[in-house]
């Protein structure tokens, strides 16, 4: 009874494991084919190229905001100026736009904003330099390239300035924007 047992077993085991040699087998086929259909349907999409059935281009609108941006690379200060739309940016798209200005970048573009930029090679104009000349204190501003030119004549005089302000009002005291010029004035007045 025994080997009857035993044989038994040993039939089971082997019908077992055939059983699961096929499944294993007819598993791995199944992967292998469902592989090779992904690729055959990957190429086929990396073959065609799209095809634009309809588009519709993002024009300026005549309500959309308008600004330009000023870069200076002399003092790395940047000019945001909001500005009224031009008409004959209306309905014009992007690469419209840059064909019209082609000196500027356009760093903006939606329906509903537009900000053109451009890079440009000096200074900004909020440099200011106070300086005392023969009796009064005036103002220049630095010009683009670095150029000093007249901004504004004060009536502060040099009779009621202490020592040390005209020791440095000789020298050139320079300052950045119209508040900190306005602010430095009050001090000598």
């Amino acid at each position: 009874m025994r080997k009857e047992f035993l044989y038994i077993m040993v039939l089971i085991a082997c019908v077992a494991g055939v059983i699961w040699g096929i499944v294993g087998l007819l598993n791995n086929n199944y992967s292998v084919q469902e592989a090779k259909k992904n690729d055959a349907i990957e190429e086929i999409y990396a073959n065609k190229t799209a095809v634009t059935t309809a588009s519709e281009e993002k024009k300026v609108s005549p309500n959309s905001n308008f600004a330009l941006k000023k870069y200076y690379d002399e003092c790395s200060h940047f000019d945001y100026e909001e500005a009224e739309l031009p008409t004959e940016l209306v309905n014009l798209t992007k690469q419209e736009v840059e064909d019209y200005y082609a000196d500027w970048e356009v760093e903006k573009f939606t329906e509903d904003d537009l900000v053109l930029s451009k890079e440009i090679n000096g200074y900004c104009d909020q440099h200011f330099l106070i300086r005392l000349d023969e009796e009064n204190v005036n103002v220049y501003q630095m010009g683009t390239l670095g150029e000093l030119k007249e901004y504004k004549k004060t009536d502060i005089s040099r009779d009621y300035l202490p020592e040390e302000d005209i020791e440095s009002l000789e020298e050139g005291i320079t300052v950045f924007g119209e508040g900190k010029l306005s602010s430095a004035l009050e001090d000598f007045e």
